[in-house]
């Protein structure tokens, strides 16, 4: 079960953060739907990991967007978290979206990260294989986009209950902002300085990120590997969510292995 805490940051900033779990400490950045739509996932990493997962900024309220003017201050607002969590490093997990800024944290303060993992990361763009545009499919279709199986999404329908209807518009503006139009917003010439050894795992069968972007980050970066996962699609956690997390259980329990990093 996770339980609901607010956080103070430097300047005098609320944070609103998700706990569950005993163990070794893990921060949790959740994906497009915030961290209910990634509730289940984020509760089996529980079972071995102190998880932690913050709400992204904008996802309460859109005027905690008011100070972050771009990528660069979004992830050193990450890093003011990490000091309220007292964690000189940390493991760190995230999906999607939160994969994204969770590459983007581990770019701007290489030594704070000791161990990354992206599951169907955002925030790199090819031509060649373009991510999707999000905000330009019909809301009937976004399931197929994001899933394999779109029976496999959460049943929808009209939102009747207006508190939850504003929140999933307020979250999805709150992503707008640091990917739409195009998602790199420089990443691909800052993920060379990610030391922390990384791993990321993709479902073969992503219609809105390809499968080729795990590549590409684990091209990009120092110490990387991928992860791929058969007939799966964008949303890992929802449903690849016990091979996802094996995978996760699996690198995180291995031994590290040292490398050297030039940044």
């Amino acid at each position: 079960m996770l339980t609901e805490n607010a956080l103070c940051l430097s300047g005098g900033r609320n944070q609103v953060v998700y706990r569950a779990g005993t163990g070794p400490a893990l921060v949790y950045l959740h994906g497009l739907y915030g961290v209910s739509g990634d509730a289940p996932f984020i509760e089996a990493l529980a079972r071995c990991y102190a998880v932690t997962a913050p709400l992204a900024p904008g996802f309460a309220e859109l005027a905690e967007l008011d100070d972050l003017h771009d990528i660069h201050d979004l992830a050193l607002r990450y890093d003011d978290l990490l000091d309220a969590l007292e964690l000189e490093q940390a493991v760190l997990v995230g999906h999607s979206f939160g994969a994204m800024i969770a590459a983007e944290i581990a770019a701007h303060t290489p030594g704070r990260i000791s161990r990354l993992v992206l599951l169907s990361p955002l925030g790199l763009w090819s031509d060649a294989y373009p991510v999707a545009d999000l905000w330009g499919v019909p809301p009937a279709e976004l399931a197929s986009l994001l899933y394999t199986d779109p029976a496999a999404a959460p049943a929808v329908g009209p939102i009747t209950d207006v508190e939850a209807a504003v929140a999933r518009v307020r979250g999805m503006t709150a992503v707008a902002r640091f990917l739409w139009p195009i998602p790199d917003r420089g990443l691909s010439r800052r993920l060379r300085r990610v030391r922390a050894q990384t791993l990321v795992i993709h479902g073969e069968q992503d219609r809105f990120v390809p499968v080729q972007y795990a590549h590409d980050f684990v091209a990009l970066m120092p110490s990387a590997s991928a992860h791929i996962l058969p007939g799966a699609g964008h949303m890992l956690p929802t449903e690849a969510l016990e091979s996802s997390l094996t995978a996760v259980d699996s690198f995180l329990s291995a031994k590290p292995v040292r490398t050297e990093v030039h940044v």
